[in-house]
């Protein structure tokens, strides 16, 4: 299970290409336009890739089976915290109901969730609401927000945000110790 950033994601394609193997791009590809009901391929692969975006994927059984993307969306580079939109988690049909969709959130919080935070959207349209996501999603640390959606072309999405874990120095904690005995 890897993340890599676009250049990252490019160069190992360039050498899968040249070993003469299956290229990742196709596969993530396929199980995301399957796993959002395209009828067609869509080139998300692609348009992360000319974005500068990251790419997740986890193979199996010598295929790609979950994937998922990433997005620094930082717009105030002052900020203490940057922002990540985590997107597009698609895991195989037949892979699905063990877990993956954690394992590859997962890799993102690995990658980013010590100094970001981290948002995305989750469908939450009556009636067409995505729980096995937003149960996914709440087993890696993430919260719904209320009142915070915007339509999409599934419907209403919802905003789900975790938050960094931001850890004090060192410093902090030695003097926060030698007051301790003093006291």
């Amino acid at each position: 299970m890897v993340v890599l950033s676009a250049s990252e994601f490019e160069s190992q394609e360039e050498k899968k290409s040249v070993q003469g193997l299956n290229q990742i791009t196709d596969q993530v590809n396929r199980i995301s336009s399957s796993s959002f009901g395209h009828t067609s391929v869509s080139p998300t692969v692609e348009t992360a890739l000319h974005n500068g975006e990251f790419i997740g994927y986890l193979e199996m059984d010598g295929q790609v089976v979950a994937s998922g993307f990433a997005k620094d969306d930082t717009y105030n580079t002052e900020y203490k915290c940057r922002t990540i939109l985590l997107h597009t988690f698609s895991t195989h049909e037949d892979y699905r109901g063990r877990g993956l969709c954690k394992k590859i959130v997962g890799e993102f919080i690995k990658k980013f969730g010590k100094n970001c935070i981290l948002y995305l959207t989750v469908r939450t349209e009556i009636d067409n609401v995505n729980e096995s996501a937003i149960k996914c999603y709440e087993k890696n640390g993430f919260i719904m927000l209320p009142s915070v959606y915007r339509d999409h072309y599934d419907g209403k999405n919802s905003a789900m945000v975790r938050m960094p874990v931001l850890n004090k120095s060192r410093k902090t904690s030695r003097k926060s110790k030698k007051r301790m005995k003093r006291e």
